[in-house]
């Protein structure tokens, strides 16, 4: 009879041959979201975003800018999550997922900050952000990695 630990390690053993190393996956997804950033902002032409800022005014439109500028850094903390995960191996399929995610949350604000997209944006957007959620709470490495961080703190607080 075989005991836990055996079956987990030999379950994990091909995924792990397969696995992305962290600094691979995280300049992997760096090139990801930074054509993605480029496709957001370059995939109405200048004719239509042009059309949609005088269409909206001076007002709306610097509105629509300053919260494309917000979910910007709100996709910013969304990277800075998924790119702490990919601090340890990743499987192609879980790159993958996250790439996807990223790289719709980093297309939505180019989208709004063009004006002729803005709710195409901010759709894409928030669907980038909820797939990185669920990604996040669904990776059973994110669980792991965070299990080392409390046990490491809980020794550091009990040698004080």
């Amino acid at each position: 009879m075989t005991s836990i630990a055996s079956q987990a390690s030999s379950s994990t053993a091909p995924a792990r041959a397969s696995a992305l190393s962290p600094a691979i996956a995280r300049a992997l997804l760096a090139m990801v979201i930074a054509a993605s950033l480029a496709a957001g902002l370059l995939a109405t032409g200048t004719e239509a975003s042009a059309s949609a800022v005088a269409l909206a005014g001076a007002d709306l439109t610097h509105l629509l800018r300053a919260m494309a500028l917000l979910k910007a850094l709100m996709a910013a903390g969304m990277v800075a999550a998924v790119m702490w995960r990919l601090g340890s191996p990743v499987t192609l399929p879980w790159w993958a997922a996250y790439a996807l995610a990223c790289a719709a949350a980093a297309a939505g604000p180019g989208l709004i900050w063009q004006m002729a997209s803005v709710g195409a944006g901010a759709l894409i957007l928030h669907v980038g952000l909820l797939a990185a959620l669920i990604l996040l709470w669904r990776d059973p490495a994110v669980g792991a990695r965070l299990a080392m961080i409390v046990a490491a703190r809980r020794a550091a607080l009990r040698s004080r």
